[in-house]
């Protein structure tokens, strides 16, 4: 199986917002980015489109379904990590009304949730489920495509590649890029990393 795992769009908010399951829309660029990025792509459709249910997330999904005619799978284990009672606002602000908790979630955020939300260990474990099925389901040969976010990516490829969940931050995942991981004979192997485009060589 090959798994392509691809950030929506740049978003239409604030810059600065703290924003896991805060339900933004794509910005006019992040949705022309998405088209750039679906038109470079060079194969044949993938066998499952997947995309995480949050709005940003389907908007860019709904990009790639247009070019493939197929209808992308929403499910809510590929959304950004549970923020809490900080989603939706500013980190700047956050960092000063409540200083002793976003110190302590800033330096023990592996395992520390944001106050009512997940820690990246347990976005890790949604996700890996997400994985697991995926992998059961799926044939050596398939493709498969999935949208989501900067936290769920670095999720699944700590999953994938072994990495520990304390260097997930050392992976880039840009807006409207693409990263590549093949699986064979229950080994995976990269092909490619937060790239702007899809390759033919993959």
């Amino acid at each position: 199986m090959d798994l392509i795992l691809v950030r929506h769009g740049g978003v239409d908010a604030a810059p600065g917002l703290c924003l896991g399951h805060t339900d933004v829309p794509l910005s006019a660029e992040g949705f022309t980015a998405t088209q750039r990025l679906a038109a470079s792509w060079d194969g044949g459709a993938p066998r499952f489109l997947f995309s995480s249910d949050l709005k940003r997330a389907q908007q860019s999904a709904q990009v790639f379904a247009a070019r493939f005619a197929i209808e992308p799978l929403a499910d809510a284990r590929l959304r950004e990590v549970a923020l809490g009672t900080w989603d939706g606002r500013r980190w700047d602000e956050i960092a000063r009304s409540d200083a002793a908790r976003y110190r302590h979630w800033a330096d023990n955020w592996v395992i520390q949730e944001a106050p009512g939300g997940e820690s990246f260990a347990d976005l890790i474990r949604r996700t890996g489920a997400w994985f697991a099925a995926l992998l059961a389901s799926t044939e050596d040969n398939d493709t498969v495509l999935a949208i989501a976010h900067a936290g769920s990516i670095r999720a699944l490829l700590c999953h994938a590649l072994g990495l520990p969940p304390a260097r997930a931050l050392a992976l880039g995942v840009d807006h409207a890029h693409a990263s590549r991981i093949a699986y064979h004979g229950g080994q995976f192997v990269v092909r490619t990393m937060n790239a702007p485009r899809f390759h033919a060589d993959g």
